[in-house]
């Protein structure tokens, strides 16, 4: 059941609409599927082609396979196969021909046979280059003739919003046909140039009337106030987002994500954890890591239920409804460490550390965090995961998304045991401001080395008691 009532703000304080629905992970239109799918895999298949058929002319066996394989895979994690926007033959000339080099390289190491190196690597160039410059040409032109271009949305209004209009109503190569605009906190800009639809606070709404599969976000005509949270809103949208750089804006962009419309830079923002593969990892890595230490910590578990039942009578399990993923409802488990005087006590009281009714035992469950071992329960059920933002009660969401910048933009990704706020020592009475902004910065970089890293942190401080 959704939490009723809560009113996510964003840094200039403007109201965001609900999140998505917990578990309910955006899915990113393609715009043109067709194109999304045949686009990589005929690339794929022509360059793997070219140097299985330039290898095999020299040796038989499973050399030319191998070779194909490992060029496909260096291409692709170098975003090599990835539909943009504007493809350019030129851009992709160096890191195509540094690929080809390594792999021709690694083939005449093999064989022993410097005399190959030139051979592959010409022959299989040449075929890579003449494919990509035909895939490049067929797309632009695909783009330009067909009947429906992708949606877009421009957020942002002022002198390089209008430009950017201009350039996607006048560039047909793009493939991006603008249904409006989307103030962001700076004056408007001239009449006519296109309607403008709402604020950033109508994004989503927007995104789905007219069915967006793709947001131009102009930094230099959004508020400072606003760009964080519009960039991080998008996350939750399901189309891909292209931030247009400010002049000012110094920070590199790898190659894999940068974007030229008209000469103008934009960076393709990804958010790793939209990724299917990327939340497949997550998942998998909390339902094994669970039941592993579920099975492993049964001892423990089975003692601390006999010292809460000892020193406390029935009730070992305490219940409390937190907010998960999406402002969604659960019911997190703990071990009792003292039993609150009433429902209400225990849904809008912030934790004493040194409550009074806390028994010995309770004091040494919350001092080593041994009460939180239930949750692993909630794991395996998929209400929590092991790493994730700390989910709060209701009463306290509420009041935080009313006062703390950003605070509800926690709820992007699933709530979990640990994290990267809590491993840096907020936890209990801390700033709420510095942990909302912690967990952000952990879902804006995601990684599955990252959640690895955390639960390594997590375990070192438990054994070690660290402050944190």
């Amino acid at each position: 059941m959704r939490a009723q009532g809560l009113s996510p703000s964003i840094d200039s304080g403007a109201a965001l609409p609900d999140l998505a629905a917990a578990g309910d992970w955006p899915v990113v239109r393609g715009g043109s599927r067709i194109l999304a799918g045949l686009y990589p895999v005929c690339l794929a298949v022509a360059e793997g082609w070219a140097m299985a058929g330039a290898v095999s002319l020299g040796h038989a066996g499973a050399l030319p396979g191998v070779a194909a394989l490992t060029l496909i895979a260096l291409n692709a994690s170098g975003g090599l196969y990835r539909v943009r926007r504007s493809p350019s033959l030129l851009a992709d000339a160096v890191p195509v021909a540094v690929r080809t080099l390594l792999v021709g390289a690694a083939v005449a190491l093999a064989l022993s046979d410097a005399a190959m190196w030139p051979w592959t690597v010409a022959a299989c160039g040449t075929v890579q280059f003449a494919a990509r410059a035909f895939a490049n040409a067929a797309v632009r032109t695909y783009r330009c003739r067909r009947t429906r271009a992708r949606a877009a949305l421009v957020v942002g209004t002022g002198p390089t919003a209008e430009h950017m209009l201009d350039i996607l109503r006048e560039r047909g190569e793009f493939g991006l046909a603008t249904v409006g605009q989307v103030a962001a906190g700076r004056e408007r800009g001239r009449p006519g140039a296109a309607p403008v639809l709402g604020e950033t606070s109508d994004l989503p709404a927007l995104v789905g009337e007219h069915g967006i599969g793709t947001l131009v976000v102009v930094a230099e005509d959004i508020h400072p106030d606003h760009l964080d949270a519009v960039l991080r809103l998008s996350f939750q949208l399901p189309c891909e987002t292209l931030l247009v750089q400010a002049p000012s804006d110094v920070v590199p962009v790898a190659a894999v994500r940068r974007e030229y419309l008209a000469g103008l830079p934009c960076a393709r923002v990804g958010w790793r954890l939209r990724d299917p593969a990327a939340r497949l990892a997550k998942r998998v890595l909390d339902v094994v890591g669970a039941l592993l230490l579920l099975v492993l910590a049964l001892p423990v578990l089975a003692a601390c239920a006999v010292a809460v039942r000892a020193e406390g009578g029935p009730g070992v399990l305490f219940r409390q409804r937190r907010i998960g993923c999406g402002g969604e409802e659960f019911v997190l488990l703990k071990f009792r460490t003292l039993k609150p005087a009433d429902e209400r006590e225990s849904d809008t009281r912030w934790t004493v550390k040194n409550d009074h009714r806390m028994g010995r035992v309770g004091r040494v469950l919350r001092d080593t965090s041994l009460d939180e071992l239930p949750q692993l329960w909630n794991v395996v059920r998929g209400d929590m995961s092991l790493v994730g933002p700390r989910p709060e009660r209701p009463h306290f969401v509420e009041q935080f998304s009313r006062t703390c910048p950003g605070y509800m933009l926690r709820h992007r990704v699933p709530v979990g045991m640990t994290g990267w706020a809590q491993i840096h020592g907020f936890r209990g009475d801390t700033s709420i401001e510095l942990r909302a902004r912690l967990d952000n910065h952990y879902i804006d970089h995601w990684s599955f080395t990252g959640d690895l890293k955390i639960l390594l942190l997590t375990a070192r401080a438990m054994l070690c008691r660290d402050a944190g």
